[in-house]
Order: structure tokens, then sequence, then C-alpha cells
């Protein structure tokens, strides 16, 4: 796709941020409270909701619907005025429930054991962001799925990060299937793009880097070398017939610029032992 803009493309990684409430867990009851701790955490104490939720929290909640349908349990207010409503045991979170921080606007459906998550759980963000998945230990461990405004991302965390096979399909019809390390695509994979084109092989950080092809969406491809998403080094670019050699491109105002050269020598553009062959192309990426 030749050299695109420097904006970072590749997946940036998803934190799963929990508020400090999920590790103050130790609940006690009304005759253990000091008078400090009163007004803080309350059990059963004037509570009768969680509050209203976000107007974009509340969009994405009804469009999911309930993760536990016909939740039954009791509220407590939490140190940090967060509102929890589910099951509890031994004055601990532990079962289904659901929390609610009003002044954040964070809202937090989860199975916990011991005021630990650990099952699944779904955290909406105010920004309508959400991460649906497994968790252990409070951290995200397992199969989940994040969605945000721009894109969608299904894979297997390991320590809140995006490990392993997994896809990315972005809202302008990119779609990606591959490898992911640290949370950002890397590895072999393979982009579809909304354009038509196609490119399978090797990955670095989120760019075509490596060994690969890219399939134009004029059924002509090339095979070979890719460094930072620019088609660079030796490679077969093939329409009617094959053409080995050294090829090199640039992107501009949607259009590829692919340069072949016979022998391998430094790129120079203007070179007039280089072909030029030009590609009308959409944008390849957001």
């Amino acid at each position: 796709m030749g050299c695109v803009s420097t904006k970072n493309h590749h997946m940036k990684q998803f934190n799963i941020k929990l508020p400090d409430s999920i590790k103050q867990t130790t609940l006690q009851t009304d005759l253990d409270l000091s008078d400090s701790q009163d007004q803080y955490l309350q059990i059963g104490i004037n509570l009768s909701s969680i509050g209203e939720l976000h107007p974009k929290v509340q969009i994405i909640h009804q469009e999911l619907g309930d993760l536990f349908p016909n939740l039954q349990g009791q509220y407590l207010m939490m140190p940090d005025q967060s509102i929890y409503f589910g099951q509890t045991l031994n004055g601990k979170r532990n079962g289904q429930g659901k929390q609610h921080w009003q002044r954040e606007g964070n809202f937090l459906e989860g199975t916990w054991i011991d005021n630990q998550l650990n099952g699944r759980a779904r955290m909406i963000y105010p920004n309508g962001d959400y991460f649906d998945g497994n968790f252990v230990n409070n951290v995200a461990n397992g199969i989940g799925k994040f969605v945000n405004s721009r894109k969608e991302v299904k894979g297997f965390w390991l320590n809140n990060k995006l490990i392993g096979e997994g896809t990315e399909i972005r809202k302008n019809g990119t779609i990606y299937i591959g490898q992911f390390q640290d949370g950002k695509i890397h590895g072999q994979g393979k982009f579809e793009f909304a354009n038509g084109c196609v490119y399978k092989g090797s990955l670095y950080k989120g760019k075509m880097h490596g060994n690969g092809e890219l399939i134009f969406n004029d059924k002509t491809r090339y095979i070979g070398e890719f460094r930072n998403n620019c088609i660079q080094g030796r490679g077969i670019y093939e329409a009617n017939f094959p053409t080995h050699g050294w090829f090199h491109s640039k992107y501009e105002n949607q259009m590829m610029f692919l340069y072949f050269f016979r022998q391998e020598t430094p790129v120079l553009i203007d070179n007039q032992d280089c072909t030029l062959i030009q590609k009308p192309l959409n944008t390849f990426f957001d």
C-alpha cells in the first residue's frame, strides 16, 4: 500500500481499567464500622437503585441487554461511592452483580469470588466503548471482545493484553485476521481492505513488514519484501507476465507509485533505469 501516513493505525493496547474500589474489598457490618467509615460504606441503607446511567452507557446497555437477567441481591455503597447490587456472601461480593460509578460513568456487570472478578464480566464506559470477556482475579484473561467507535476486536487476552490469533473489524470496512502480540497486530496475518486489495504475510507492530503478498483490486499482485507498509526490496510483480526485480513504492493522493528496478541499486525515483507502475487506489487505512 505504499508509504502511508505516519499515524499509528495498529490496534492500540486496551487495558482493562477497574476503579480502586474493586481492590478495596472487605465489607463490614454496621456494628463493625468506625464513624469515619460509616459515611462511605453502607449495606442496604437508603439504597434502592444503582443510579441513572450515563446516556451513552444506557444506549449500549440497551443494545446488549442485561448480562444477568432477573438479578437479585442487595445494594452496597462502596468506599469510592460507587454502588453495587447483586449477590454477597460473608460481607463480600460473591456471585453475579453489577456496579455503577456515578461520578465517572463506568458500568460493570460481572461475577465475583471474594470480591475479585472471576468469570465473565462486561464494562461499559461513558464514551460508548465496552469490553466483554473473561476475568481471573480482576485481570482480563481468556476470550474477549473490545468495541469502540472505530473497530471491534475479538481474541484471547492474557493479563490484560491481546495475544495470539484474533480478528479486528474496522468501521471503514477493513478486516484483519491473524496474530497479535502485546495487544498489537504482529506476526502473520491477512488484511482485507475495503478497496478490494488483500495483503497476506508478515506484520510488525501493525505494519506490513517482511515477506508478503499484496493482491491489488485489479487482480495483479506483488510477492516479495515489505518495509514499514511500503513495497520495498526484491520481489515479483505479476500482471500479464511476471516481472522479477527490486521494487519501491510510495503513496500520494490516492495513487500508488510502484517503481521497478532491473538491478539492485539505491532507490532513485528519477533514475532512468527504473520503470514506473501507477495504480489508482482508495486509501488503505483510516
